[in-house]
């Protein structure tokens, strides 16, 4: 798995998707990567927008083509471009 749903601490607003490091899914929190829209990002590390990120966790669910109609439309479209690249 190179991928993982994920969201932000305050658990507002959609799900997003981030790539995973060799650690692996952070399902207590700490993510160490951000999100592909780049909304999300880890404890102290500072987002494309100016903002300092918050941190998040990942969540338990797998990647699949109809999971995708709900979360970020901006993690989603980059997943797919990502997943299209091979």
């Amino acid at each position: 798995m190179k991928y993982s749903f994920c969201e932000s601490v305050t658990g507002i607003g959609p799900w997003h998707i981030r790539p995973l490091t060799a650690w692996g899914r952070k399902l207590g929190g700490g993510i160490d990567t951000g999100s592909l829209c780049g909304r999300v990002q880890p404890m102290g590390i500072f987002g494309p927008d100016g903002h300092r990120g918050g941190g998040g966790w990942d969540i338990g669910v797998e990647i699949k083509p109809d999971r995708l109609d709900g979360p970020c439309p901006k993690c989603v479209e980059e997943y797919r471009k990502i997943e299209e690249k091979g």
